[in-house]
């Protein structure tokens, strides 16, 4: 843990091209999280929300859960699967949240580059999303596979029914996707979002469904986050007068 929270904090100071914070051009962490939540619950967010759950219900009430778990067990669980899967499972751990927090305070306070701006993007998606995730987790309830238990919903009663990994692993690779200009990078981040909701599947952890509910609340945060207003950077929005031009 602590040896990738470091290589992110030397990557954010050292490895990345930057330019010091000035006193009074610091922009605080979380300062526009309220529009960025506005966002995330807003109309378009919600209408992809609901049909990634008709989605997953769907999958996990018709058997085709069940079916794409035997799937991959059958074709990826072998020697050279499982290696692959324990390396894309780690970007989805919990402590990539305390990456992403002091990589987007070195942002804020200290050291502005493109390294850092991406960091800072990361962690305010993850504070945005989270909330939803560990709602539908609740809500829907749903079990892991190697509990034996069924993919249908079991509301209330467990916390399984969308994926935390493949939710933490797939902001970073989207907000990635949304940086590049040209398609071929921008299509290899968002084939990298769904890298570890496939290890969570070939390790039994989660259900289809789950990984796609998990890795729809990422794509929702990243897009709130995305789409920057004047209240997200802080600054004042501008003034005109009644001729058009803009006040000084």
């Amino acid at each position: 843990m602590w040896i990738a929270v470091g290589l992110v904090v030397v990557c954010a100071l050292l490895v990345m091209p930057g330019v010091r914070v000035r006193s009074g051009e610091a922009r605080p962490l979380l300062v526009g999280t309220g529009g960025q939540w506005r966002r995330m619950y807003g109309r378009r967010s919600l209408l992809r929300l609901l049909g990634a759950t008709a989605a997953a219900g769907v999958l996990a009430y018709s058997g085709l859960d069940s079916a794409v778990d035997v799937l991959v067990g059958k074709r990826a669980r072998t020697g050279r699967g499982e290696g692959v899967s324990s390396v894309v499972r780690y970007p989805g751990e919990r402590f990539w949240f305390l990456s992403w927090l002091i990589t987007g305070a070195i942002d804020a306070w200290w050291r502005r580059g493109s390294f850092s701006r991406w960091g800072r993007r990361n962690f305010e998606a993850m504070v945005v999303g989270l909330p939803t995730l560990w709602t539908m987790q609740r809500v829907l309830g749903a079990d892991r596979p190697s509990s034996g238990e069924d993919p249908r919903w079991h509301p209330m009663q467990t916390d399984h029914a969308a994926s935390g990994h493949t939710f933490m692993a797939a902001i970073p690779w989207l907000n990635l996707a949304r940086s590049c200009g040209r398609p071929l990078p921008r299509n290899a981040a968002r084939a990298g979002s769904v890298l570890t909701g496939w290890s969570r599947m070939n390790d039994r952890k989660h259900y289809l469904s789950q990984v796609i509910l998990g890795w729809t609340i990422a794509w929702n945060a990243v897009d709130a986050v995305d789409d920057p207003g004047p209240e997200a950077t802080g600054a004042a929005p501008e003034q005109r007068t009644e001729h058009g031009e803009a006040n000084p």
